[in-house]
């Protein structure tokens, strides 16, 4: 009865080391979607630098609207005499991206 149990056993070890060896003998490619196309992940997109630009000044501009919210919060707080402990450090933010915009969009 073990004698019968032994080769059973060997194959149910066997299955999850050979579950984790690729069967084409080299490595699965790996793909991924960037802009709606499919890419290798080692392969760099070539950006424009007007495109790279724009996203720049894309994600610049949704952190400044951002911001702009919070501090609208704060300042209502503000109103009702409670100061926020972030207020200054959000106020530098506002000031630093749109002096950034700025330039970026005068370019």
């Amino acid at each position: 009865m073990q004698l019968r149990l032994a080769p059973v056993f060997l194959i149910l070890l066997a299955v999850p080391v050979l579950s984790q060896h690729s069967t084409t003998g080299g490595q699965m490619q790996q793909w991924v979607w960037s802009r709606g196309q499919m890419m290798r992940p080692d392969s760099a997109p070539e950006l424009d630098p007007r495109v790279a630009q724009l996203e720049a000044i894309h994600h610049d501009a949704a952190d400044l609207s951002t911001l702009s919210t919070s501090l609208e919060s704060d300042l209502q707080q503000l109103q009702k005499g409670k100061l926020a402990k972030d207020l200054g450090e959000k106020l530098k933010k506002v000031e630093k991206l749109s002096r950034k915009l700025r330039q970026e969009l005068s370019q």
